[in-house]
């Protein structure tokens, strides 16, 4: 009987070595390239600048790794850190005012209506996933909208500017921004309480098999909603630090980047599918990427428009990768 010739057959579990080393490769290929185009690029103050700019994102994405972590999802990150800069900015007008702008407990009263704006939010999406069984993309998109329109009506549509959170935003202590000390000391804090403490071993568990995690005595709904929380208490400390970078806040703060934290986020190693990722270095590296292509490009005085491409293409690679990561095959 002659056999019959088979053609090879490519399965795509032969990617995962280089998938597990593919966020570097693209890194330093992308620092070549912006550095080959402007030699400005590759300097130490460049590189400050890049963490800078990257740290308010990062701070989010640091929440939305907790998020992740238990197979859930943020859709409304971004529109906390919208509704959190706006509350802000009206507070502060209100104490511009009023003259007491700029004490010690003028700042501390600002910082507490963002964290408690974050804490708000996250309570809400905390509830609606984890005691009313929600799923987490239709809850967060609800919130998602609910916090841009309590956001505009409180807003009136317009433009604040805030230029009093410039030392906290863009100052410099030690040569060292403040924001990205910040940004460092919380991967850290993070990172700690997700290896070293049961609650993040929980974390683990349930994002790789909530139901058997469940019969082992974890209690799942009370940790996933804690996670909720964690995620909006730094997204609205994300928006306070964000507004001050740009001095202003408009309709269209930081609208969409939801998705950019999200995929931030999966290109560090977090998985979209749960139960695998870490703050440190996961997070931090798709932090660094992210920041770097936006770095570059506008030093390379790119096309607004490109940015959307260049979005895109971010979130296909970052759920294109995860997907192969998981089981070897795209889904």
């Amino acid at each position: 009987m002659e056999s019959v010739a088979t053609a090879p057959t490519f399965s795509a579990k032969k990617l995962i070595p280089l998938l597990q080393y593919g966020v570097y490769i693209i890194f330093v290929v992308l620092a070549i390239f912006f550095g080959v185009m402007n030699h400005r690029f590759a300097t130490v103050n460049n590189g400050l600048l890049l963490l800078q700019q990257a740290a308010p994102i990062g701070i989010a994405v640091i929440g939305m790794t907790f998020v992740l972590i238990v197979a859930g999802l943020d859709l409304s990150v971004a529109q906390n850190m919208y509704l959190s800069a706006v509350l802000i900015a009206i507070a502060m007008d209100s104490m511009r005012k009023a003259g007491t702008l700029g004490t010690v407990w003028s700042f501390v009263f600002i910082f507490g209506i963002a964290l408690t704006t974050g804490a708000v939010i996250g309570t809400i999406n905390g509830v609606l996933v984890a005691r009313w069984k929600i799923v987490p993309f239709l809850a967060t998109l609800a919130m998602q909208g609910i916090a841009r329109g309590v956001a505009l009506i409180a807003s009136h549509s317009k433009v604040f500017f805030v230029p009093e959170l410039g030392p906290i935003s863009n100052g410099r202590w030690l040569g060292f921004p403040v924001v990205t000390i910040i940004l460092f000391a919380l991967i850290f804090i993070f990172d700690y309480i997700l290896r070293r403490t049961t609650f993040g071993r929980q974390l683990m568990a349930i994002g790789n098999d909530s139901a058997s995690a469940q019969k082992i005595g974890i209690n799942v709904n009370r940790n996933v909603f804690f996670v909720y929380l964690i995620c909006g208490v730094l997204a609205g400390l994300a928006g306070l630090l964000a507004a001050g970078q740009g001095g202003a806040i408009a309709v269209y703060f930081h609208q969409g980047d939801e998705f950019l934290i999200i995929s931030s986020a999966v290109l560090g190693g977090i998985s979209l599918f749960g139960g695998k990722g870490s703050v440190f270095p996961g997070a931090l590296i798709g932090i660094i990427l992210v920041g770097t292509i936006v770095n570059g490009m506008t030093m390379m005085n790119a096309s607004p428009y490109a940015y959307t491409i260049v979005r895109g293409a971010i979130i296909f690679l970052a759920v294109m990768v995860d997907s192969i990561n998981y089981k070897g095959e795209l889904r």
